[in-house]
């Protein structure tokens, strides 16, 4: 390196220690060695506009080895973003754009929201995927239209590697031939409690190699030169790729090469014998006007010189005007797809009845016809979700405009990957059977958290699956999801109510996921779609009096409906009420919760699942008939009858409760 790497290098060193030491926290080991990978990332290869950084070909770089976040935010500052210094010395800090782990949306810069181990591996995985399909449909429409050709880094550590998305993401990856994601591993072997001799002996280069991967290993990752030399093979590889640096944690720290410096601040005679080791002697975030120069001129001139050319092919595309690309290409810019879909244009027979499996299948077909932004796939399960596209074919890297995505049995990593995805502007969705949502929750709490409008299908809902048994039937998952903030569930009881939640989830653009049930569902009597939009409403109104109000949803909005007719007989005048999305009911106005469930009468819910989320409906804990069990493996029949959820035991329990 010449003279002005050197001091660039340990100028960005510096920086990212400062943060840690004013912060009183995070991570100067990983800081320190990691600090020449991502200098030669970011100097050397990467293409993005730090005054524009939503260009949409600009390099993704998703870091998955979030205690890097100083060093992170250090080399945005450098690299001309819209990072302060005065943000800098907030790190860490409430309300500043600095956190601890990366947000995307909070820091210029940040491409995806990381934190939790190997999350950051199978986001950049979806985003590979992302950028394959995009330029395959741009393309398609006409085959000079060169404006997708970025790339996916995606920085990570050992702790990374020992974590089981991480596996599953990059199994996938290799599977996909996604040659433009290259991971830039730094393994320094040791993670917060030691060395990991004794706990991962895996020959990680064996493995990924046979995993499909293109992978090179650097002994000394901190030399520069032979950072940028691997990276440079990485791309020209035609191969997914695993660059291994090995670094010292905590690179010329007094405690270099061991654990204390994972994640405790350096001691103030630590700090000043590095900057004195390193010829620095500006105050702490003080950063040379030279290094500063240095740095973004390489940045900006190899950047330039590309975005030229983009936007040259950008203005011409415009002068051609060809609606449907522009449309195209503002909807990747916006990162906002809007759909219409009008539950009104569909008129339904009223002896309609069919598994609701079956009827969202149907209408994830009228809207995939929308659109070719929108795709999706299951986690192994589509002949069981019932959520294949027809006509569009499977993705893979044989078949780039397909639209079925099979991500094989690895639930989280699909959802990690749908992030990754929805990211670029997609619309997606993704689909297992429910009892799996405890698998892909990780991922899907940060779909929650980054606010992306991925759709995830939930079949398989209730004890009434019978035969699979109890480790197949869930409780518990629903309370959950439930409890997930940002997420909006939705659980329809009929056709109509699924066709509204549709019309909600396009149209509203947030997480959200749709729970239906496997089986055969007729359409009910007094059922809307355009009501599933205010989250509850009332399916069956009572006659005159108001004797008391069941409350349910999904496949039990059946049972709720029956026991109205049959209390008639019996001179009891109910009121049913249909919660299809607890979340949007809650977020209307008293006066609407109110209209709908008067706290003058009884209130009774019926859902088979956790109680506990339910009794805020509820006049009080004892009116709600849940399941907070296991089930049992035999007919649907008797599994219910044993578990005491049949229709007979359910209308004696709400019967009961009326009187």
């Amino acid at each position: 390196m010449n003279q002005d790497d050197i001091r660039a290098l340990n100028e960005l060193k510096i920086l990212s220690i400062d943060m840690i030491t004013r912060a009183g926290s995070g991570s100067p080991g990983i800081a320190l060695s990691m600090a020449p990978i991502v200098y030669a990332l970011y100097h050397r290869h990467l293409h993005i506009r730090p005054n524009d950084p939503n260009w949409i070909n600009h390099d993704r770089v998703v870091v998955s080895c979030a205690e890097a976040s100083s060093l992170i935010y250090a080399v945005l500052h450098m690299a001309g973003y819209q990072i302060k210094k005065e943000d800098l010395m907030k790190y860490r800090s409430i309300d500043s754009i600095t956190p601890a782990h990366p947000e995307f949306g909070l820091t210029p810069g940040i491409d995806a929201t990381t934190g939790l181990r190997g999350e950051g591996i199978s986001c950049a995985v979806g985003l590979s995927l992302a950028r394959r399909y995009t330029k395959s449909v741009l393309e398609s429409e006409d085959d000079r239209l060169r404006l997708i050709d970025y790339y996916v880094y995606c920085l990570c550590s050992d702790s990374d590697f020992m974590e089981g998305i991480t596996n599953e993401a990059l199994s996938f990856a290799g599977s996909q031939q996604l040659d433009n994601l290259i991971i830039l591993y730094n393994s320094t072997q040791i993670t917060e409690d030691g060395p990991t001799n004794e706990i991962f002996q895996e020959d990680v280069i064996r493995k990924y190699q046979a995993l499909g991967f293109y992978v090179d290993y650097l002994k000394d990752g901190s030399n520069v030169r032979d950072i940028d030399k691997a990276i440079s093979s990485a791309k020209r590889s035609g191969k997914p790729s695993l660059l291994i640096f090995k670094t010292v944690l905590g690179k010329e720290s007094f405690n270099e090469n061991k654990n204390i410096v994972y994640n405790k601040p350096l001691t103030t005679d630590d700090v000043a014998n590095l900057r004195k080791k390193w010829n620095l002697f500006l105050p702490p975030f003080e950063i040379s006007k030279d290094s500063i120069i240095f740095f973004q001129k390489s940045i900006n001139d190899r950047t330039e010189k590309k975005y030229r050319k983009w936007l040259e092919l950008y203005k011409r595309l415009e002068s051609n005007q060809n609606p449907r690309l522009m449309e195209l290409i503002q909807t990747l810019e916006r990162k906002q797809l809007y759909i219409d879909f009008n539950s009104d244009n569909y008129k339904i027979n009223d002896n309609y009845r069919e598994s609701l499996r079956e009827t969202n299948l149907k209408i994830l077909n009228i809207i995939g016809g929308k659109t070719n932004l929108f795709l999706g796939g299951s986690a192994e399960s589509s002949s069981s979700c019932q959520t294949y596209l027809n006509n569009t074919g499977e993705q893979s890297y044989k078949n780039k405009l397909g639209r079925n995505i099979r991500f094989g049995s690895r639930e989280r990593a699909m959802a990690g990957i749908l992030n990754g995805m929805s990211l670029v502007g997609l619309k997606v969705y993704g689909s297992c059977k429910l009892v799996y949502a405890d698998y892909l929750k990780p991922s899907l709490r940060l779909s929650a958290f980054m606010n992306l409008p991925i759709t995830y299908i939930f079949t398989h809902d209730s004890i009434h699956i019978g035969e699979d048994g109890p480790i197949m039937q869930p409780v518990e998952q629903l309370a959950m999801l439930h409890t997930t903030p940002n997420l909006i569930c939705y659980r329809p009881g009929d056709i109509m109510e699924v066709m509204g939640s549709w019309e909600c989830i396009l149209k509203k653009n947030l997480p959200s996921a749709l729970i239906i049930t496997k089986n055969d569902t007729p359409k009910l009597p007094g059922s809307n779609a355009k009501l599933v939009e205010r989250g509850a409403y009332i399916i069956k109104k009572e006659k005159s009096k108001l004797d008391g109000i069941i409350i349910s949803s999904g496949s039990e909005l059946l049972y709720a409906l029956q026991m109205s007719y049959d209390f008639e007989q019996i001179g009891l005048d109910i009121r049913v009420v249909s919660v299809v999305s607890m979340e949007l009911f809650l977020s209307e106005g008293k006066e609407y919760q109110n209209e709908i469930l008067p706290s003058i009468v009884k209130r009774i819910v019926i859902s088979a699942e956790n109680p506990l989320i339910w009794t805020q409906f509820a006049t009080n804990k004892d009116y709600v008939i849940g399941i907070n069990e296991f089930g049992y493996s035999a007919h649907p029949n008797e599994v219910a009858k044993k578990m005491g959820f049949d229709y007979q035991s359910l209308k004696l329990k709400v019967e009961t409760l009326l009187k």
